[in-house]
């Protein structure tokens, strides 16, 4: 990938490790790992059972006419199962599409999103072990091993999150903390973060917090809330170049090395073009109004 870009009973503990031990009980089975062209990775997470987000920066090779091999790992343990995407079932938004590549995830992050038609029905799974796999030798190991049960039961019937959708005009803060899974290749892992969680305003759809490990194999994980809903997808990681009024505002930003970006739902960009492009095959997607923010005053220039 190239720069990170970027159970639901999710309980807060006193530490990030008994956290992820409760958080993810379940293995996190509406996110899944995407292999791209057999090497790099990102994430994807189901918003209905037709349909997984992930980030648009992610699948640019099949978008722009490079190589096209995405495989979504649907379960991954001493033997896998995944399925091919067809290109034609990869959706971007026109504006991302459209945008100079060199800018294309620097200065239009508010597109920085893309869906995945996923019609499990009509797939042809791939087990493979090594070499391959039959599909009684993937069973065989369902039974034998909780977490692969859990993600192959995450992959047939789905729990689905529901979207926290937020776009306002001002500069806003999240009332709590944030929770960012990542698989990686059958070991899920995550990041919480206990600082301020920052929404920049002007109706766009970009939240800004400071680092806090999210690293390479995130973008297009989802970015999840305490009670099981997402507020967004994995964007980037990048160096602290905020802008001086918000470091001004949020000192621990201006000191920190690097900073993790995220699109939330933004009813004028991600969220417009996820229910667009759903709406065109009869689905939609889970919505409510976030509610769990709060104003902030900007400093005096």
């Amino acid at each position: 990938m190239k720069k990170l870009f970027l159970s639901f009973c999710l309980v807060f503990m006193i530490t990030a490790a008994a956290e992820a031990a409760t958080v993810f009980a379940d293995d996190y089975v509406f996110q899944k790992q995407l292999i791209i062209n057999g090497n790099s990775t990102c994430q994807a997470f189901r918003i209905h059972a037709n349909w997984f987000a992930t980030a648009a920066h992610c699948v640019d090779s099949c978008v722009f006419g490079g190589t096209c091999d995405i495989r979504i790992l649907l379960a991954q343990g001493a033997v896998s199962a995944s399925v091919r995407v067809d290109k034609r079932d990869i959706f971007v938004p026109k504006q991302y599409r459209t945008v100079d590549a060199q800018k294309r995830v620097s200065t239009h992050k508010n597109w920085d999103v893309a869906l995945i038609r996923f019609q499990p029905q009509e797939y042809h799974y791939e087990f493979a072990e090594g070499g391959n796999a039959t599909s009684e030798e993937f069973n065989q190991a369902v039974q034998g091993s909780r977490s692969l049960r859990a993600q192959w039961k995450g992959a047939l019937n789905p729990s689905i999150p529901v979207l926290y959708s937020y776009g306002g005009d001002t500069l806003m803060t999240l009332k709590q903390n944030i929770i960012v899974p990542r698989w990686n290749f059958g070991q899920m892992q995550s990041f919480s973060n206990p600082q301020t969680v920052l929404y920049f305003g002007e109706k766009k759809s970009i939240w800004a917090a400071d680092g806090f490990g999210v690293d390479h194999g995130n973008s297009g994980g989802a970015v999840v809330l305490d009670d099981g809903g997402v507020i967004g997808i994995s964007t980037a990681k990048m160096d602290n170049q905020l802008p001086t009024e918000v470091r001004q505002a949020f000192p621990q930003f201006g000191q920190a090395y690097e900073f993790f970006i995220f699109n939330g739902f933004a009813p004028q960009t991600t969220l417009k073009f996820i229910e667009k492009t759903m709406q065109r095959y009869g689905d939609r997607p889970r919505v409510r109004r976030l509610k769990r923010v709060e104003p902030t005053v900007q400093p005096a220039l």
